[in-house]
């Protein structure tokens, strides 16, 4: 792949999706993050969301590999010995979120059939399905 042939052949969509596939951790990242001009503007950006309702946030499929599994594996096993300290003071564990894995269309799937299978099985009983 060429990159010059692509920006001479104006192939515009496929620059902007091949920069799109850049990982996180770039230069490309870390010089738009510090330019002033990009930084004032997606401030902005931020302050018009905060106040629609977004989703949790969660990785990227692409870039949830081994080392992020056993990254998370870590976490949530050092968050469990803690819990269990606290409890060993006598104090209430705190609950602590579990770090969130990649969200993918199948996750979505999944739930969108558990949902329909609930409606279906509390209306069963004569409840509507709202009430769940």
């Amino acid at each position: 792949m060429d990159l010059a042939e692509w920006y001479a052949g104006r192939r515009w969509v496929a620059l902007l999706e091949l920069i799109d596939m850049l990982p996180a951790a770039c230069r490309l990242n870390e010089a738009i993050a510090d330019d002033p001009e990009t930084a004032a503007h997606l401030a902005s950006l931020r302050m018009q969301e905060a106040d629609e309702a977004k989703p949790a946030w969660a990785p990227r499929v692409s870039e949830f590999d081994l080392h992020a599994v056993l990254l998370r594996e870590v976490i949530q096993r050092l968050d469990g010995i803690y819990q269990a300290a606290v409890v060993q003071t006598g104090n209430k564990a705190p609950e602590i979120p579990t770090f969130p894995g990649p969200r993918t269309a199948i996750d979505k799937a999944i739930e969108a059939a558990e949902r329909d299978w609930a409606e279906g099985f509390v209306q069963q009983f004569g409840f509507d399905p709202e009430d769940i």
